[in-house]
Parts: C-alpha cells; structure tokens; sequence
C-alpha cells in the first residue's frame, strides 16, 4: 500500500486517490481525533490557496472534523505560513493548509500543523494515516469502538459517556455530535 504523507502532507492530483473528497473526510476524522486528546472543546483552523479543488476539499476535511465533535473554521485563502501562524495564534488544536505549493494546477494537498504552528511530527502523521488505513474511522460505530478500544488501553486521555445516539447507544467520548440526543456519564 502507498503511503499517504509524503515529505510535506498529501498530495496529488486533484479529484484522483488520494486527493479525493472522501480521503479528505477520513483525514478530518483521524486528524480530530488524534490532535483532540485532553481538549474539552477541540478547534481547527483551515486555510487554503486559489485552486479551483480547494473548496472540495476544504468542505469534506471539514465535515470529518465536525463529524468527530471538534469545531473547524474556514480562513479563506492565506498562505501557508499564515495557517501556521493562525494555529498558533488562536490556540487552535491544529491548522490544515489545502495547496500544492508550486505544483501543476490540477494537483492539491493537505497539510498539517500541530498546535505550534509548526509541521505535524511523523508519529502523528503516522497514527492519523493507520486510522485512515485501517478504517477504523469510516462509520460511527467503529468509531466509537475504536475509541473506547483505545481508553481501555490507557492511548487516549478523554473522558468516557454513554452516548445515546438517534437509533442506538453506543460507548464514546464527551465531545458534542448532532447526533447525540443525551449524554450520561459512565460510573
């Protein structure tokens, strides 16, 4: 399998693997979920260059973040630096910058910033692209399964509810989703 993060995020061609809307989405969801540990109200910024496949991609990334209980704020178009800086500045929990840099106008990209304002380390890179990978984070469901997964083995400092969605209850996290119609503590 091709692995996602190159040197500076993901890039290539856009509307063509991996630069797809629906990989845009998994990103948001795994890059929430990962950057969100121990935040009670988890906030990213995103920011974008001129390219016609910037919007696209903006509006997924931003329905996976919000779609996993964090808050996303569109930036509009500013250079790389000033998402990085924005990040930093707003005390966001990371920053995206959707651009190809110099590369042909049919390519985009994703960039990632930690809350520093600076380039997403490798490790996190590489935990967001195994929960892409793996699908863990593809429905709901396995979602929440996974999470709690992950609380049982002491991976994610997050506090634990019962989540009782439209349809079912299921075993998550305390961040808000529209789909929550009541949240109950666990003892």
């Amino acid at each position: 399998m091709t692995k996602l993060f190159g040197t500076d995020g993901i890039r290539g061609v856009a509307n063509t693997h991996p630069m797809t809307p629906e990989l845009a989405l998994s990103v948001g969801r795994a890059l929430a979920r990962v950057l969100s540990v121990g935040s009670d109200r988890p906030r990213f910024v995103i920011g974008q260059d001129t390219r016609i496949s910037g919007d696209m991609l903006a509006h997924a990334l931003v329905s996976g973040i919000s779609s996993s209980g964090a808050q996303a704020e569109l930036l509009g178009v500013l250079p790389t630096p000033g998402i990085a800086f924005m990040t930093r500045a707003t005390g966001a929990n990371g920053g995206i910058v959707i651009s190809a840099s110099h590369n042909p106008y049919q390519d985009n990209g994703i960039k990632i910033f930690s809350r520093d304002g600076y380039k997403l380390p490798d490790a996190e890179e590489d935990e967001i692209e195994a929960l892409i990978t793996s699908g863990r984070i593809r429905d709901r469901a396995k979602f929440f399964s996974a999470l709690m997964a992950d609380k049982k083995a002491g991976t994610t400092g997050t506090k634990f509810v019962l989540l009782k969605a439209i349809g079912h209850s299921v075993v998550g996290v305390d961040v808000p989703t529209p789909f929550i119609e009541e949240v109950v503590p666990l003892a």
